[in-house]
């Protein structure tokens, strides 16, 4: 379970810095969402919450929580800096840095196109919703990692802190798995 916790602050921080929507995106009221979190060495599906409440005046409060269940060995390095860890030990040890530039111009690829980048290749798949919110659907292939595709999905129609969908395939084995399971507006 320590290794899920490493694997889900460093999921958050590649989300993060995969920002789908910054603070200013975020309406007055309060916008939840929720993602489910699975890895070949969890032992059971965990879950991820982030609630972000805009306030009047520009002020912003936000909320982030992890459910997990395992025994006390498991879920040992579970907190605040534990978290970050648990993410990193998860399966998902993957580079998303390439993907940053098409996170921050999203809304200008192109279902069936593929984008050459330094660290891999990303073919726009699809458009489609994951728990409401309009999606970019597509495949990074690292060139580093050759068997190993990484699905991903960019919010297109609201803002999403972490990325929507994040499934890590080595071969025909899903290693790991975020994705966006509920989205509450305002």
């Amino acid at each position: 379970m320590s290794k899920w916790i490493a694997c889900a602050l460093v999921v958050a921080a590649a989300g993060l810095s995969l920002g789908q929507g910054s603070l200013e995106d975020f309406p007055v009221g309060v916008t939840s969402m929720t993602w489910r979190v699975t890895s070949g060495s969890l032992s059971s599906p965990q879950e991820l919450s982030l609630r972000v409440e805009g306030k009047p005046g520009g002020l912003y409060r936000i909320e982030l929580g992890v459910a997990a269940e395992g025994t006390a060995a498991e879920l040992g390095t579970l907190g605040f800096l534990g978290s970050a860890l648990f993410v990193q030990a998860s399966g998902a040890q993957v580079d998303l840095s390439s993907l940053l530039v098409l996170s921050r111009r999203r809304e200008t690829l192109r279902v069936g196109e593929s984008y050459v980048l330094p660290g891999g290749t990303f073919l726009a798949r699809e458009r489609a919703p994951i728990a409401g919110v309009e999606c970019l659907h597509g495949e990074f292939r690292p060139a580093d990692r050759s068997g190993t595709v990484i699905e991903i999905g960019f919010a297109l129609s609201d803002p999403v802190y972490f990325l929507p969908l994040m499934r890590v395939r080595e071969g025909d084995r899903i290693t790991f798995e975020m994705v966006l399971t509920a989205y509450k507006r305002p």
